[in-house]
């Protein structure tokens, strides 16, 4: 023991000693940080006010000279469309010729062209050819070649909207297969237009127009047609397609902006991004009698030279300016800083070896560093009572902390035999209770027996009510079916008779049927007699009109009579026929009606005999009910003897049942007296169990509060008071 607290002070000493080389060494670090940070606060500010100011030089004079640049630059742009519109006025010049020709004058578009063509030779050499368009739409050219244009945008604004010039976009010559642009002016004929002269230019010298303008290096001018197709620009044409390209293909929104002041007809100026991402700005104007329009693109990087030169003067005199204000705040931080080495020395010395509390620093100085000495000297004094105080009390707690270890451990012992009898006790309690529910489960089930006997009696008993109650119910149904027997008897006998008497009736029409029939057989035979004595008339009365016709003027009288007769028997015959039909469909009905009575007859006779079967089963049924009656009052005597016993039974039964829930109940007390115990007992044990466990923490925490104790002294024996 003696040699394991030497190697621990040992080991303390040595962990002491690298603790005041780290903190040394840690101090000179915040020394450093402080002096850095101050250092970085300084030097962000004089960098934020300089690049401040900076930026707003910077955006000041670039306004300025954006401004000025940029009305240079509308210079430039209006330039360069008045030599396009003088270029085009010179074309207009030379169609001069043509349209104030004498052969105009006569609106004959034959002789027109021919006029032309046989001045092909003093055409100007701007013009591939010249053509005289009329109003039928023909376009006859000085090659000796003819098209129709009514459907070309210049015939239609010359002669349908009534324009005095008019300049399309290129397209493919119908008469050369070129691509050429026309240049066309009206022909008026006392103020009315009869056709138009048009010059046709190639596209080579379209691109020529804008070879005379020349903007240096500072962007280049650019012709467009109505479709934003490029067709001549100051500069390399191929290039700057290739730059266009890109645009479309890198800014969406740029070339948005540039098709929507393409598509303007007042002039306009934008700011977009080139192909390689840097600034344009783009003017456009549109060019007098044409659809065209000329942009000049200006690089951004010539207007914002100035400014970018100024910004970089002053951006590295401003850089100049932050060193030399960075170095006098590091000497002036440095020589203020300098009283805290004597106060970090001093500081070290009272941390450093036996923590001697007795030092104090000593510095002469009236600024906030002696103000935080003087408030450490009065920590340090403070501290050294507190610390001699805690030495006085070190022994005194070592003792108490010993005394408390060995309390703890007595009373330990005692709650680990106080847990062993209450576990014997609550053996003894688990096997009583064992026994109290088994005698309980038994009466339970005596009682449960007693319970269904009795559901048993009384299920018996209502049983046997029911069946007396059925039979008697059966006895009053069997006396009212023999009622009703005894009616049904009686019905049938009156049936019966009414059979009879139906049977002899039926009889009786058949036999006046029969006697109908030989009548109507006689009828037809009379109709017979009727229809040959017809037929004998009609034969006498055509003797009779032969006879006359023979006797000529003294036999019209006579023939006229027999014609009457001749038309009497012809008529008789028809009726005679239809008598015969009629009598013929008498007969059969008769015949149906005969059949239908024959078997209406044998129907009646089943039904007699159906009837004389049916009494001769009521009678059988009678006699049965009477003997059922008979057997059902006896039953009923007997059932009454059952419900008798059942009640007997039953009061028997409620009287075990009375017992046995006496029984149960002694049985339950003793139950929850049993429980009570269990749970009582099972409370101590936990608590035992609680107090056991308290005391063995409170053994731990006296073993650490002396481990505690020990450390405490020997931190408090380290300072030298």
């Amino acid at each position: 023991m003696v040699f394991a607290g030497m190697e621990e002070k040992m080991i303390l000493k040595i962990g002491r000693k690298k603790k005041d080389e780290a903190s040394a060494v840690l101090g000179q670090k915040k020394k450093g940080k402080l002096f850095f940070f101050i250092g970085i606060i300084v030097a962000v500010i004089v960098v934020c006010l300089n690049v401040i100011q900076n930026v707003t030089v910077t955006k000041m004079s670039r306004s300025a000279i954006e401004s000025d640049l940029r009305f240079s630059y509308d210079a430039f742009a209006k330039q360069s469309k008045a030599m396009i519109e003088n270029r085009l006025e010179t074309y207009f010049a030379h169609l001069d010729f043509y349209t104030n020709a004498d052969v105009v004058k006569s609106g004959d578009s034959e002789q027109i062209w021919d006029w032309y063509k046989a001045h092909a030779s003093v055409r100007p050499d701007v013009f591939d050819y010249v053509a005289w368009a009329d109003r039928d739409g023909r376009f006859l050219a000085d090659i000796n070649s003819s098209s129709t244009v009514s459907d070309r945008d210049y015939w239609q604004q010359i002669m349908i909207r009534g324009s005095d010039y008019a300049v399309d976009d290129p397209v493919t010559a119908r008469s050369t297969g070129k691509t050429v642009t026309h240049i066309c002016k009206a022909a008026k004929v006392n103020g009315q237009t009869v056709g138009f002269a048009c010059g046709v230019v190639t596209v080579e010298h379209i691109e020529r127009i804008i070879d005379g303008i020349d903007l240096k290096d500072i962007g280049v001018a650019v012709l467009f047609d109505s479709t934003g197709r490029v067709l001549a620009t100051s500069s390399n044409k191929a290039a700057f397609i290739a730059d266009f390209e890109k645009i479309k293909e890198r800014n969406g929104i740029d070339l948005k902006k540039f098709a929507d002041a393409l598509t303007k007809k007042e002039r306009s100026a934008i700011s977009i991004k080139n192909g390689a991402g840097k600034g344009q700005y783009v003017i456009l104007d549109p060019i007098q009698y044409t659809p065209w329009k000329v942009g000049v693109f200006l690089n951004d990087s010539k207007i914002y030279h100035a400014s970018n030169l100024v910004a970089k003067i002053l951006g590295v005199s401003g850089i100049i300016i932050i060193v030399f204000i960075i170095s006098i705040v590091a000497s002036i931080l440095f020589f203020s800083l300098r009283p805290l080495t004597v106060v970090e020395n001093t500081i070290r010395g009272i941390a450093s070896g036996d923590a001697d509390l007795t030092k104090r620093i000593e510095i002469d100085t009236n600024n906030e560093i002696g103000g935080v000495v003087e408030g450490f000297n009065q920590f340090a004094g403070k501290l050294h009572t507190i610390v001699s105080t805690m030495k006085s009390s070190k022994d005194s707690l070592v003792d108490a902390g010993r005394l408390l270890a060995d309390s703890t451990a007595d009373t330990s012992a005692a709650i680990t035999q106080i847990i062993a009898n209450i576990d014997a006790m609550n053996s003894n309690v688990t096997r009583q209770t064992d026994s109290v529910h088994q005698t309980a489960g038994a009466v339970n089930e005596i009682a449960s027996n007693i319970e269904s006997l009795n559901k048993m009696i009384e299920s018996q008993a209502y049983s046997v009510s029911q069946a007396s109650a059925a039979v008697e119910e059966m006895i009053g149904n069997i006396n009212s079916v023999n009622g009703s027997v005894k009616k049904m008897a009686a019905a049938f006998e009156e049936l019966e008779e009414k059979a009879q008497t139906g049977v002899q009736k039926q009889n009786d029409v058949n036999a006046k049927i029969s006697e109908i029939e030989t009548e109507s057989q006689a009828l037809q035979e009379a109709n017979a007699v009727i229809s040959g004595i017809a037929e004998q008339t009609n034969l006498l009365a055509m003797n009779a009109a032969i006879e006359a016709a023979h006797a000529g003027e003294a036999g019209k009288g006579f023939s006229v009579v027999a014609d009457e007769i001749r038309k009497l028997s012809e008529d008789s015959g028809s009726q005679s026929q239809t008598i015969g039909t009629q009598l013929s469909r008498i007969t059969a009905t008769i015949e149906e009606i005969v059949f239908a009575s024959q078997l209406a007859g044998e129907a009646f006779s089943e039904v007699c005999n159906g009837i004389n079967m049916t009494n001769n089963l009521v009678s059988e049924i009678t006699n049965a009910m009477e003997e059922q009656n008979a057997g059902s009052h006896q039953i009923s005597v007997a059932l009454q003897t059952v419900n008798d016993t059942s009640n007997e039974v039953k009061t028997a039964s409620f009287e075990m049942s009375e017992g046995n829930k006496a029984i149960l109940m002694e049985v339950k007390t003793l139950q929850d007296a049993t429980f009570s115990i269990k749970d009582g007992m099972e409370e101590m044990s936990a608590g035992a169990r609680k107090i056991n466990e308290t005391g063995a923490a409170l053994s731990a925490i006296a073993s650490q509060m002396d481990s505690s104790i020990q450390k405490i002294g020997e931190q408090v024996d380290q300072f030298k008071v």
